[in-house]
């Protein structure tokens, strides 16, 4: 059987203005695999489709069928942008809880009692500690004039990465690194409301 090219692999690799080695080296494939799998010389495993729509943001069928929207992925929010009460609300989501927006507050609301207040994950090691644990995040301080994800970060910071995941984050602080690196694992890059 003949392999096919997966072309979605290209389209969101450009539209994320990677490099096949950066994207090799991201999820830990090598160069020559995605040219391989772009050009249609091999087809990825079922493993290695999850990871590639993992990190991409997308489901595996609109990975390598015809189904990506036609809007460019690029307008989308990022979770890697998200900073304080956003990112606390997102975390909370990822918990499972249902958090709502009350006067610019992300609470949650829990039927027959008063409304309390998401935790703040982002800013508090107690809150965030059992995902730190669960997810187990390894933490590299960088210096400023780094580039990371495409951006040159102008300011010291802390990139975070899950252990079982090819994703990282870039954040100012370790909480906020850790917790922008958790939401892309388990949600993919993109906030898809």
């Amino acid at each position: 059987m003949a392999a096919h090219p997966v072309p979605n692999i290209k389209k969101l690799r450009n539209d994320r203005r990677l490099t096949q080695q950066q994207l090799g080296d991201a999820l830990g494939f090598t160069k020559r695999t995605i040219i391989r799998w772009e050009q249609g010389e091999g087809e990825p495993g079922i493993f290695e489709l999850k990871v590639l729509s993992q990190f991409f943001g997308v489901s595996i069928d609109q990975l390598i069928g015809e189904l990506l929207p036609k809007e460019d992925l690029g307008t989308l929010p990022k979770f890697a942008d998200l900073t304080g009460r956003e990112l606390d609300f997102w975390v909370a989501k990822a918990q499972r809880h249902s958090p709502e927006w009350m006067d610019s507050e992300p609470v949650i609301l829990i039927p027959g009692q008063a409304s309390r207040p998401v935790l703040a994950y982002s800013s508090n090691w107690s809150h965030a500690g059992s995902i730190l644990s669960e997810f187990d995040m390894h933490f590299t301080t960088v210096p400023s004039g780094v580039p990371f994800d495409g951006v040159l970060r102008m300011e010291k910071g802390v990139v975070a990465r899950p252990a079982a995941y090819p994703s990282a984050a870039w954040g100012r602080n370790h909480l906020e690194a850790a917790m922008r690196a958790y939401l892309i694992a388990e949600f993919g890059d993109r906030i898809i409301l």
